[in-house]
């Protein structure tokens, strides 16, 4: 199964960001109940659902969405994401929640799709991403580790899937459609922006990384701080970062590229994020205390970017703002019984 590609990750099912509330839907004074009811649970097989009622299951400001229309975009996106296809099968006892939420998402999808003026940009990115959706096809190995045999086409792929390919071209359309209406609202936001050195001195039981066979030496927090003090130490006497940062750090993704990471600000941990954001360039840190341990960093770069142009995981914390301030707008009613 193919898993959610990049052109379609977050605007296809922003459902799915806040769908997980779902397995607890209840809050947490229920959520042992929930969960054992779940774990009790036998997953099944998804089966696509039929898509010719024209039922009225959702109506909003202008429109209205069909059982037809939701059981098709259900389809699609069940096909794309295996996470949906998973709840679709197995959270029987939860289905009308579920098919609530991807209704409204249909009818902020629609509401969008026809706010956004018509560009010939759209369909030359639906035809290169449904190109590169057939090249997928075609790259991957005949069988899967299970030996159930590998659709070769998209054609193959989608026969009994409960969708067309004009369907899916047209759920990519849209997708590109929705896509321009984020980028609009978004296109006056900006984010801190960073590129800073770091070397992590963790604290933990020596457990860590040892799925990644990188066990880390057991550490106490007196034992992490005094070795944090000793990195910035001598890193103010000239040492070497990059030199060490592969001596000290505890972050394989980081310890041998000089302790260097760059990216949005907020995707890092709050105390981190916040020392990246004010502490003067160039200056060495005094240790950092977060949930990982202590950090000693220095800022190299700091500056305001677009945020229309940042990358999906940037974005997606404004985009899910976004959708459920259309959602408001567009009065959404569940029609579903």
């Amino acid at each position: 199964m193919l898993r959610l590609s990049k052109w379609v990750k977050g605007a296809a099912t922003i459902f799915l960001a806040s769908a997980l509330v779902l397995t607890g839907c209840g809050g947490a004074k229920e959520t042992s109940k929930d969960q054992t009811s779940q774990a009790s649970q036998t997953p099944t097989e998804f089966k696509p659902l039929p898509t010719n009622s024209n039922k009225v299951v959702a109506e909003y400001k202008g429109g209205k969405v069909t059982e037809g229309e939701l059981n098709r975009y259900i389809n699609i996106v069940a096909f794309l994401d295996p996470q949906l296809e998973m709840m679709m099968g197995s959270m029987k006892d939860q289905q009308k929640q579920i098919k609530t939420e991807l209704s409204k998402e249909v009818a902020a999808r629609k509401y969008m799709a026809e706010r956004v003026k018509e560009d010939p940009s759209y369909k030359e990115k639906t035809d290169q991403t449904m190109k590169e959706f057939e090249n997928s096809f075609k790259n991957q190995p005949a069988q899967q580790q299970s030996g159930q045999k590998q659709p070769k086409s998209l054609d193959e792929a989608i026969k009994g899937k409960g969708f067309t390919k004009a369907e899916l071209q047209d759920f990519f359309f849209n997708f590109h459609k929705m896509d321009a209406y984020y980028n609009e609202q978004l296109k006056d936001e900006k984010y801190d922006w960073v590129k800073v050195q770091h070397i992590l001195v963790s604290v933990n039981d020596g457990q860590a990384g040892q799925q990644q066979g990188q066990k880390q030496p057991k550490r106490t927090d007196a034992e992490a701080k005094k070795r944090a003090e000793e990195v910035k130490q001598k890193l103010e006497d000239g040492g070497d970062f990059a030199k060490l940062a592969k001596e000290y750090s505890d972050d394989p993704g980081s310890k041998n590229s000089a302790g260097i990471i760059e990216g949005a600000a907020d995707q890092f941990v709050p105390e981190f994020a916040k020392a990246s954001k004010e502490l003067p360039l160039n200056k060495i840190s005094d240790p950092i205390k977060t949930s990982y341990g202590y950090h000693v960093l220095k800022v190299l770069d700091r500056k305001q970017e677009p945020l229309a142009k940042a990358d999906e995981q940037v974005k997606q914390p404004k985009k899910q703002e976004i959708y459920e301030s259309v959602v408001k707008e567009i009065g959404f009613k569940s029609l579903l019984t």
